[in-house]
């Protein structure tokens, strides 16, 4: 076999071995002691999330003992386990303290004005 071929066999063989991670936005909340996030969507789909790192769930769950009120940017990736989305979380990019980014929170607020 090539050199040439051997390092493009390589490259297709570490490239399929790589995680793809997107970005989920939403708010967290808590069910049976899971973290999960409820998606920036019209649907609020509710995905329970796992961690890569022990140190990104330590972070939320800080967070939402200090004050429940904001939202996230995640690193993450979806996948399916019995019929439902879940999460692996990779990191976390942003934070929005005092915050929602879900529309009906908006709507709500403006109508107390």
């Amino acid at each position: 076999m090539s050199t040439t071929l051997t390092h493009a066999i390589e490259a297709v063989e570490n490239s399929q071995a790589q995680e793809v991670y997107d970005l989920f936005s939403g708010t967290i909340g808590e069910n049976q002691g899971q973290l999960v996030l409820n998606h920036c969507t019209l649907a609020k789909y509710s995905y329970p999330m796992h961690f890569n790192h022990p140190e990104d769930e330590k972070r939320i769950r800080s967070l939402l003992r200090q004050d429940p009120y904001f939202w996230l940017n995640l690193s993450a990736r979806a996948y399916s386990e019995n019929e439902k989305f879940h999460l692996m979380v990779d990191g976390i990019t942003e934070i929005h303290i005092q915050a929602s980014c879900h529309l009906s929170d908006l709507l709500s607020n403006s109508a107390k004005l």
